[in-house]
């Protein structure tokens, strides 16, 4: 319990359900090495938010991009929210998050100074020429 209760506070969020935070934590693979643990395993909620991320980034995209036809925001849509592209998302997110603390700033000015490069990046992949 201690541990999600410094999760909650390293990722400023606060659940009031911890069981929801927990599931979204246990994978199933878990509870198949320690079947004595009563969980729930994360695959509904994951269902659940790919759909979200699906619906967010093609939302974005349509607002962004109003000229590109619906193919070529399902191309664009299906490069950002694939698996290697959403790692290298987390893994920029870590270092800004760093580089924001260490000069004092907030996170959000660092983010959104990044949004571009980040999406920079996501049209590269898409074209096949990410500079990686």
């Amino acid at each position: 319990m201690a541990e999600l209760i410094k999760l909650q506070e390293r990722l400023s969020v606060q659940f009031h359900d911890f069981s929801l935070l927990q599931r979204a934590l246990t994978h199933r693979s878990y509870l198949n090495e320690h079947p004595e643990h009563s969980l729930e395993d994360n695959e509904r909620l994951e269902f659940l938010g790919d759909a979200v991320l699906d619906f967010v980034a093609g939302a974005w995209l349509y607002d962004r991009f109003p000229e590109m036809d619906e193919g070529r925001l399902t191309r664009l849509r299906a490069g950002l929210v694939r698996t290697e592209t959403l790692a290298s998302f987390a893994r920029r997110f870590r270092r800004v998050e760093a580089e924001a603390q260490a000069q004092g700033r907030k996170l959000s000015d660092m983010v959104l100074a990044e949004m571009d490069e980040l999406w920079e990046q996501a049209k590269a992949e898409e074209r096949g020429d990410a500079r990686g």
